[in-house]
């Protein structure tokens, strides 16, 4: 068996664990949900605004600074998004094990 097709056996056993399932289905429900859909549609207009203005060497004002926590504020607030930013965060220390099983693997020579 190629390393090739041992990486592909190994993303069919990631999407089998329970953290991939569970950032599918609240990645779902976000989909699902116009109000928790506008509220991350909102905060990467904000936060868009506020990094072309630090490109161009401007300082952010304060109404965009309150209107970015204000968003913030929802979004710990939505159910929904918790729900996916704790499947995400799961997912992501998976990812990590993962990684860093085959980085022992490989530098155990």
């Amino acid at each position: 068996m190629s390393i090739f097709e041992k990486a592909r056996e190994l993303g069919q056993e990631i999407k089998e664990t329970q953290e991939f399932k569970e950032i599918q289905r609240t990645g779902q429900n976000i989909k699902d949900n116009p109000d928790a859909q506008q509220l991350i549609q909102d905060i990467q207009t904000i936060q868009q605004q506020l990094e072309l203005a630090e490109n161009a060497g401007v300082q952010p004002d304060q109404e965009h600074l309150e209107e970015l926590d204000n968003i913030r504020l929802k979004m710990e607030n939505n159910i929904l998004i918790k729900d996916y930013m704790k499947a995400q965060e799961d997912y992501s220390r998976l990812m990590q094990e993962v990684n860093n099983t085959i980085s022992e693997e490989v530098n155990n020579y």
